[in-house]
């Protein structure tokens, strides 16, 4: 009987355990939507990392592409390319995904990891071939 009692006791407190543990990340995603929504974000700069360490900076000082994420998931950027986004978290990792068609409507998608986001910055990033790249941009032009 002891050991019934036991086990009871040890099943009730996981049990109580996980009802109280809260789920963020559907408040983490919206917090991220609302951040990024509504706002003509500029690309301040790239910064690209090489598997070797080596850094490189390029569009200092220069905004010459933008992209604006819409409070009804629309997005467009300047290069012409219009489609949809959505916010979600995989891998315990904020992730922005891009879906546009192409000039001659191809679909294409593209996946950035939210490094950070707030009122005025915004700094993405994600892999191609054999260096990271983090695009810095802000929503001052």
């Amino acid at each position: 009987m002891k050991k019934h009692l036991l086990y009871l006791l040890i099943i009730s407190a996981a049990l109580s355990y996980s009802a109280c543990s809260k789920d963020t990340s559907a408040s983490e995603i919206n917090l991220a939507q609302q951040l990024l929504s509504n706002k003509t974000w500029f690309l301040d700069y790239i910064e690209t990392t090489t598997v070797k360490g080596t850094s490189t900076k390029t569009y200092i000082g220069q905004t010459t592409y933008f992209i604006n994420f819409s409070k009804d998931l629309s997005t467009s950027d300047s290069d012409g390319l219009k489609g949809i986004y959505t916010v979600e978290k995989i891998n315990n990792h904020l992730q922005i995904h891009v879906q546009v068609k192409t000039g001659n409507a191809n679909s294409v998608e593209y996946i950035y990891n939210i490094e950070s986001v707030g009122a005025s910055n915004l700094i993405l990033n994600y892999a191609q071939s054999d260096q990271s790249v983090k695009q810095y941009f802000s929503n001052k032009k």
